[in-house]
């Protein structure tokens, strides 16, 4: 049920911890009017704790064990922003960020969880921290292969013995010693380390769980030495508070949680460890605005255990407060439960239940465990279609106007315009954004040929500074592919009903933005206009200027080229999927990869190897581009669809039935192309429409693998020769689908 009215309250969530995903899921299932949310977030999924040890085990697949952020933010209406928070400004009301502008906000939420602490252990950087997980996984990848290359003779060290270290410990055991078995490789000479400064794994809990902990140890051949702090590491050995040594190959950090360094700067109160102080409302002590869940919330009346079950159980409370606090209701009362009930898992699927004082083990509990995990997993996994709904902020007046009427008020595009860095001094800009008038003027040097074109989206994408960035670059792609070197730019922006100051936060950022674009580029934002309406929507005309006798045209292409194609094909499903919050996180971050990759390298390496024509491959997809190519120069293209790149996964997209709106409009202007067009379908990848895609041009064949050659190592990756023009007879067609498997249909 989403939300259309004007904005006029930001609450913005740092972090993707488990009270954010519940924060999320409440918001899309009973929207707020005016209200919206925005998650920050270093990566697009986020494991759950409950889950982990068992992924670690190799009990549960990757998709089983993560939330998809970006899915659930589609279901919520939030914007998803992909950057590591590094503070924030209390005075300023903004979130700094790794990389890009700071994001604006009313309301201040942070779900970071904590990472091993490490300033107990001189030379902890030779460790391998358990946080931030993904990172982890990656490392962890690199010391699975030395353990396979050194046959087993390996010993790895954990440092860490509470609940998620002894955890962790088992997992990992259980995990490479299976692995190893596989191998047919013995892991006699495989051994592991569980040390502790505390006497007793899981010193926390009672005493029967922590002796069966002991015994699961034990039978997995884990040597646990604890009551001696490690105080020294090293690559290849640990040293402990007595001065004993270990040699080791390898080290895993799970010691107890230490909060964000970039906290103390933010001006809110911590307690001793450098944990944000909360009221019972979860509201920092320091600022009503600032809230906080999870390890990151310390509590003055409790101190709670850094766990995840504490985080999972603030959630609801924690999107009743945001909720209260956006539309100015007294909050309520976060009360914690005085005794939680943890099942621990002991490597195998095995568990420990612990609870007070009671104790006990067993299969059926870890399969307990498992149907709990699910359960709770599946609530943010599998999320329903809501319908719209509209709202309308009473102080925003409902009959807003059209035409003129229709404008962004001069003061806040004023505002925004004066804090954009100023444009380069650019002597054929005769009038432009330095001294604007009611158009800029142009002065086109001599000897050269003005190029123009122009573009428009809705924004594809909820993060509007990203948005600014795809958006120009694919802009610029017509530019580059005439063989023209682009200038100056327009642009019209459309920005959704709010507040003139949300309208303000939408406009500076989605400026900024464009401007990175265009500056990387070399181009000057000379004018432009603005204008409110129901989405946000982003055109830019650009200007480019060219020598007569180096443009590029699609008509070009002789028979004996080599058709080259610089970027991979896939973007446009994996857009119409992220929209349907049906495309899995990582898809959509690959395809923003490719969508941000510029053209301009390409086009230069084109043109130096003697490019006949020259086209960027967008909406109408690949077989529609090469079509208009074969028809201007009245030739046919043998395609090797084999030869096509497409970004990895897509297909499980297609396969789902999952198309772009314009795909059907692509197929039926393919089938005229092709020479099978009665016998074969038209294969999906060829005509999924490209959003700043790569460039598709003629080379001359004995300089086609040098051209690709080139395109690689300048950073397009997936360059390659797709095809060879022939001559074309009358009334036979533009393309015919060769030889070579073909992309998935």
């Amino acid at each position: 049920m989403k939300s259309v009215g004007p904005i006029h309250t930001d609450i913005v969530l740092v972090g993707g911890g488990h009270a954010h995903v519940h924060v999320l899921k409440k918001f899309g299932m009973q929207p707020e009017p005016g209200v919206r949310l925005t998650l920050i977030s270093p990566d697009s999924r986020t494991p759950y704790s409950g889950m982990l040890p068992g992924y670690l085990a190799d009990h549960y697949s990757l998709d089983e064990a993560y939330i998809d952020l970006r899915p659930l933010c589609r279901f919520a209406d939030a914007r998803f922003i992909r950057a590591a928070a590094t503070g924030f400004d209390l005075p300023e009301n903004l979130v700094r960020c790794a990389g890009r502008p700071p994001v604006p906000f009313d309301y201040l939420s942070l779900d970071i969880g904590s990472t091993p602490r490490r300033d107990s252990i001189d030379g902890a950087e030779h460790a391998i921290s358990i946080k931030p997980v993904d990172r982890f996984l990656d490392r962890w990848q690199d010391v699975e292969s030395r353990i396979r290359d050194s046959n087993g003779r390996f010993h790895l060290a954990v440092i860490g013995a509470g609940a998620g270290g002894t955890e962790a410990c088992l997992a990992l055991a259980h995990r490479t010693r299976r692995m190893l078995a596989s191998r047919n490789i013995s892991h006699d000479s495989f051994t592991v380390s569980l040390l502790s400064d505390t006497a007793d794994p899981l010193p926390t809990h009672n005493a029967g769980t922590r002796s069966r902990m002991r015994r699961a140890l034990i039978r997995l051949g884990i040597d646990f030495r604890g009551g001696n702090a490690v105080t020294t590491g090293a690559e290849d050995h640990l040293i402990f508070a007595d001065g004993a040594r270990l040699d080791v190959d390898a080290t895993i950090l799970i010691t107890p949680g230490a909060p964000a360094a970039w906290l103390t700067e933010t001006g809110v109160d911590l307690d001793d460890r450098g944990f944000m102080r909360v009221r019972p409302t979860l509201q920092s002590v320091t600022d009503d605005r600032v809230f906080a869940a999870g390890d990151i919330a310390a509590f003055d009346a409790r101190a709670l255990p850094k766990s995840g079950v504490y985080a999972v159980r603030q959630g609801p409370a924690l999107a009743e407060n945001l909720r209260r606090a956006g539309t100015g209701r007294p909050l309520r009362p976060y009360k914690p439960q005085k005794n939680t009930m943890a099942l621990i898992s002991m490597g195998g699927k095995r568990a420990v239940l612990s609870w007070g004082p009671f104790a006990a083990e067993g299969d059926r509990l870890w399969r307990f465990k498992d149907w709990i995990d699910r359960r709770w997993m599946l609530k943010y996994q599998e999320l329903p279609e809501m319908a719209a709904e509209e709202s309308v902020h009473p102080d925003i007046d409902p009959m807003r106007c059209g035409g003129c009427g229709a404008k962004v008020p001069a003061d806040v595009l004023h505002d925004v315009l004066d804090q954009l860095p100023a444009a380069r001094p650019d002597p054929a800009i005769l009038v432009g954004l330095d001294a604007p008038d009611d158009a800029a003027v142009l002065q086109v040097p001599a000897g050269k040929l003005l190029v123009q074109t122009v573009d428009q989206f809705r924004a594809f994408i909820d993060d509007p500074w990203l948005f600014g960035r795809i958006a120009a670059n694919h802009c610029l792609g017509d530019i580059y592919a005439m063989g023209a070197a682009p200038h100056s730019a327009l642009a019209a922006v459309t920005l959704p009903l709010a507040t003139d100051p949300k309208m303000a936060d939408d406009l500076n950022q989605i400026m900024r933005g464009t401007r990175e674009t265009l500056d990387a580029a070399g181009v000057t934002l000379i004018g432009g206009h603005t204008a409110e309406g129901q989405e946000l929507t982003l055109g830019l005309t650009i200007n480019g200027f060219a020598e007569a006798d180096q443009m590029l045209r699609k008509g070009g292409l002789n028979p004996g080229d080599a058709i080259i194609l610089t970027k991979p094909l896939g973007a446009g499903v994996i857009l119409a999927a992220d929209m349907r919050q049906q495309a899995p996180g990582g898809l959509v971050d690959q395809a923003i990869d490719v969508m941000l990759q510029s053209n301009g390298a390409a086009a230069d390496i084109l043109r130096s190897h003697s490019a006949t024509a020259a086209t960027d491959v967008t909406g109408f997809g690949l077989l529609g581009h090469l079509g208009e190519m074969a028809d201007a120069g009245k030739v046919a293209v043998d395609l090797d669809c084999g030869a096509v790149p497409v970004l990895a996964g897509v297909d499980s997209l297609f396969a789902e039935g999952i198309a772009s709106s314009l795909q059907p409009g692509n197929s039926r202007s393919a089938q005229k192309l092709l020479a099978e067009s009665a016998d074969r379908p038209v294969l999906a990848p060829l005509i999924d429409p490209q959003t700043a895609g790569g460039l598709l041009a003629g080379v001359p064949a004995e300089k086609a693998e040098a051209c690709v050659d080139a395109l690689r190592a300048a950073g397009c990756a997936d360059a390659a020769v797709i095809g060879s023009v022939v001559a074309r007879s009358a009334g036979s067609p533009a393309i015919i689908l060769g030889k070579g498997k073909a992309p998935a249909a």
